[in-house]
């Protein structure tokens, strides 16, 4: 029992002198919102610009890696420099109208970077009416 005892403690002390871990520091995104309601819209509507701020919640620096939207539709611009743990930033962009379909859309924005969550999406939707 009590050698039990003795080999438990030096388990125990011997990992409380481990330095940090890598995975002790993570970025972390989170976003004001997901997704964006453009209501009616017509060819002649025109570009509609849009914007995604999110922030940094994790303590470690924040890098995206490929934003990349479901259609053509959709331009985007996005920050390609590291954002700082608790800093903000945003996604920037916009949607063609004239390049939409159907009447009822739906686009969403692929956003990987090396948060822990490892990939997000953001939405784009909306009423296409006919001219």
């Amino acid at each position: 029992m009590f050698l039990s005892f003795l080999l438990m403690m030096g388990f125990l002390t011997s990992h409380a002198d481990d330095p940090i871990s890598p995975d002790d520091f993570e970025a972390k995104i989170s976003f004001e919102r997901t997704y964006i309601d453009f209501g009616e819209l017509t060819d002649e509507s025109g570009g509609q610009k849009f914007e995604f701020r999110f922030v940094n919640d994790g303590n470690a620096p924040l890098v995206l890696t490929y934003v990349h939207p479901s259609c053509s539709c959709v331009k985007m611009e996005y920050p390609r420099t590291p954002i700082a743990p608790g800093d903000s930033a945003s996604i920037k962009g916009e949607l063609n109208p004239a390049l939409i379909h159907e009447r009822d859309f739906k686009r969403n924005v692929l956003i990987r970077s090396n948060a822990a969550s490892g990939q997000s999406r953001v939405f784009l939707v909306g009423k296409k009416l006919n001219k």
